[in-house]
């Protein structure tokens, strides 16, 4: 046992010097990464001014080597605050490339509708501004459309007030990002992209009443003040319109979670859905259980609602494989595991977390509920099978069986939602097995695996509070008590006809609907 012991404090050493490596490769890495980008995104922002600010006699003016030298220092600022406020956006390369083509793709835009003597009110900057909103956090969203509204600016024709274009289109911007986190609808960025129309006009109409406006004699003067404004409240429209004939790929490309989406895939009659109740009515039956208590908790604590019921759905889709392994399809013979050693029924048990990973890749599901397949057990015990396989060894000392051969790989929780929906999935699952179910008891499981589950550090980092673990415990004991609310007592149906005889002098019996409720 010694050197068992021994053997364990060895490898808990190599382990932690092994993982203190790992993180001063993956910083040197990352600085590297950033390093690079910073280089390329430059680059990119030079060959830019080469093809666009190009002068009429083909040679540079020194305005333009001046504007040039802002928006290289403009850029680099822009990278390392970016990096600041969302690093993953260039730790990863994929995400990194998007950015720039997202960006590559706009100014060539622009770029062109200039070349075309186009009005530039017209420009899509809201198109970009819901896009970016909806890839990444909002004031990323913003300082890039800022960005670009001002280099924008500095390329349209003379005939445009540099610092009024700018404005207008950042506050059309600011308007499109803000409308944009919560989308229900495809037809709702048309909406946003009004809205933003309307701020760009009332934006325009304040410059030209601060300016000294005369207007044109071709047209009336009412015709020449509106002509701007009204170019700017199309430019709204159009880029509304933009974002939602495209909004299905725009979810695929940048992996973009909207309400629209969760509420496609919280539809009970999805494909994916009817699978997993045909093949594991059981497993079905438990989801829906999980859903409203996780629905309901998360209400609770302020969370995202949509995304705790939508990954409630799928987080056991892994089950479809081998649904006759698991307790809740089994029926009534139970004993498919007796024939098995603990360390296969582990195995077995385990998969479902991977096989259901794969299957949601397979299906498209956003990485967000992807990530919540694993999640909801974190790292936690397969309790009966570890348990199970101490007793046959026949040694009850503790730490004779490694529970990390026991352990599901996780990731824990790194998100509130998830982190409810582990303590939902448990919880409900005890439920089940309470003879006389009572609040009281419902209340003393919620309480129990909330601490059970903070012990074992699984809730560590999911940034739920205690005062949100309250708020969940309580929420759990009243969706349990509603679920398994109590009847009234039926009349015994082998007692004669009498019973049941609406005008019997004994009772009324039960109503038409108690009888359908009853069935």
């Amino acid at each position: 046992m010694a050197r068992k012991r021994k053997s364990k404090r060895i490898d808990e050493f190599l382990r932690s010097r092994q993982q203190g490596q790992e993180v001063v490769l993956r910083e040197s890495s990352r600085q590297a990464n950033l390093l690079f980008r910073i280089v390329v995104t430059v680059l990119l922002v030079a060959l830019l001014l080469l093809l666009l600010n190009i002068g009429e006699k083909d040679e540079f003016q020194r305005e333009q080597i001046g504007v040039a030298g802002l928006l290289i220092m403009v850029t680099v600022l822009g990278v390392l605050v970016i990096n600041r406020i969302q690093p993953a956006l260039f730790q990863s390369t994929a995400k990194f490339n998007q950015f720039v083509l997202l960006i590559v793709l706009t100014v060539s835009l622009c770029w062109g509708m200039f070349a075309l003597n186009w009005p530039a009110y017209l420009l899509p900057l809201p198109a970009l501004a819901m896009i970016a909103g909806l890839a990444y956090s909002n004031m990323v969203a913003i300082l890039l459309c800022g960005g670009l509204a001002s280099y924008l600016a500095l390329l349209a024709p003379a005939s445009y007030e540099p610092f009024q274009l700018a404005v207008t289109l950042s506050l059309g911007a600011v308007v499109s990002v803000l409308g944009v986190r919560k989308m229900r609808k495809q037809s709702q960025p048309v909406l946003i992209g009004i809205r933003a129309g309307f701020v760009q006009a009332l934006t325009v109409i304040c410059f030209k009443v601060m300016g000294d406006f005369s207007g044109s004699e071709d047209v009336g003067f009412l015709a020449s003040f509106l002509q701007d404004p009204g170019y700017a409240l199309m430019g709204g429209l159009i880029s509304g319109g933009i974002v939602t004939s495209l909004l299905p790929q725009i979810e695929k490309i940048f992996d973009v979670l909207t309400e629209r989406r969760l509420l496609e895939l919280a539809d009970p009659s999805n494909q994916l859905l009817h699978i997993l109740r045909t093949r594991a009515p059981g497993t079905f039956q438990h989801t829906l259980g999980v859903q409203q208590l996780a629905r309901e908790a998360t209400e609770a604590i302020g969370g995202n609602v949509l995304l705790a019921s939508v990954g409630a759905y799928y987080h056991d889709i892994g089950k479809i494989y081998k649904p006759e392994y698991f307790a809740e399809n089994m029926g009534q013979d139970k004993s498919i595991h007796d024939q098995l050693r603990p360390s296969m029924s582990k195995l077995i048990i385990m998969s479902h977390v991977k096989e259901g990973i794969i299957f949601a890749r397979e299906e498209k599901l956003p990485q967000q509920i992807i990530d919540m397949i694993p999640m909801h057990h974190g790292t936690t015990v397969v309790e009966f099978f570890y348990h199970k396989a101490r007793q046959e060894e026949g040694d009850e000392e503790e730490g004779s069986t490694e529970d990390t051969e026991y352990r599901y790989p996780g990731p824990k929780p790194t998100f509130p939602e998830a982190g409810v929906l582990m303590l939902a999935d448990a919880v409900e699952a005890i439920s089940k097995s309470i003879q006389d179910p009572t609040p009281v008891k419902f209340r003393e499981i919620a309480r129990e695996m909330i601490r059970k589950r903070i012990f074992d550090g699984q809730l560590d980092e999911c940034q739920l509070t205690m005062a949100d673990l309250y708020k969940i415990e309580e929420s759990f004991e009243a969706t349990l008590t509603n679920i398994n609310h109590g009847r009234v007592e039926y009349p015994d149906m082998g007692t004669g006809k009498e019973d049941l005889d609406p005008d019997s002098s004994t009772g009324s019996g039960p109503e038409p609907e108690e009888e359908l409720d009853a069935s």
